[in-house]
């Protein structure tokens, strides 16, 4: 039996259940060579171009990609963390998802740890290949407060908060002198939330008063939502 070329052993096992889901070039690289020894770097890199041209890979940023051979294809928040190290899929992009916040935008947006052990990370907006993110600093102690299962979703591969967390990191950026974020929205539905889990988280996070001042400013202006008392 005539063994197949090398470039469709690699696509078999980049559309393998576990294979990687974002790759940079030298993973590629490697998992070329593993499927074909001898293979050169400038042939594994024309592969690459040719991918990316048939939608096999989709890339990010130069030398960055997204695997769309692997089921279910990878998405542009499974990068983040790849462009900005500890990065936390949050904000509006989470609320978005979730139903609470009914703008939809296609930008990726992401929240980064500050810490005095880490060289302060470039916040802002970066235009990748396949999409935009926003990515905005908040003090690493806030992306641990509270127990995990409070802050950052289940089921998923990459750092994603939840939504309640999502909320809480706006309402910190908004009130921070040092960010320009306005406060969330007034028609945000809170009733997408789990009342339960925002008390507790905001709790940890000392931001209890934030929720509340926005909460109590947040009275009268959504009428056709009822928003239960958190408590």
């Amino acid at each position: 039996m005539r063994t197949p070329h090398w470039s469709t052993r690699l696509e078999l096992t980049l559309a393998e259940p576990g294979a990687l889901r974002v790759l940079n070039t030298a993973s590629i690289v490697q998992m070329a060579r593993n499927v074909r020894p001898d293979i050169s770097k400038p042939s594994a890199e024309r592969w690459i171009q040719e991918a990316v041209a048939a939608n096999r890979l989709q890339r990010v940023v130069r030398g960055l990609f997204l695997n769309r051979l692997v089921a279910p294809p990878a998405q542009l928040c499974e990068a983040a963390v790849w462009l900005r190290p500890g990065a936390v899929i949050s904000l509006q992009t989470v609320l978005g998802d979730a139903g609470v916040w009914n703008n939809y935008t296609g930008w990726v947006t992401a929240v980064v740890p500050l810490s005095s052990r880490y060289t302060t990370p470039s916040l802002g907006r970066v235009a990748a290949g396949a999409g935009t993110f926003v990515f905005r600093g908040i003090p690493e102690r806030l992306l641990e407060d509270g127990v995990e299962r409070d802050r950052l979703a289940a089921g998923v591969d990459y750092r994603r908060a939840t939504p309640e967390a999502a909320l809480l990191h706006w309402l910190y950026l908004s009130d921070s002198p040092r960010s320009r974020m306005s406060a969330p929205p007034f028609d945000l539905d809170l009733a997408a939330l789990d009342r339960r889990r925002l008390k507790r988280l905001a709790i940890a996070m000392h931001l209890d008063m934030n929720l509340l001042r926005w909460r109590e400013r947040n009275i009268g202006h959504e009428p056709k939502i009822h928003v239960p008392p958190i408590g």
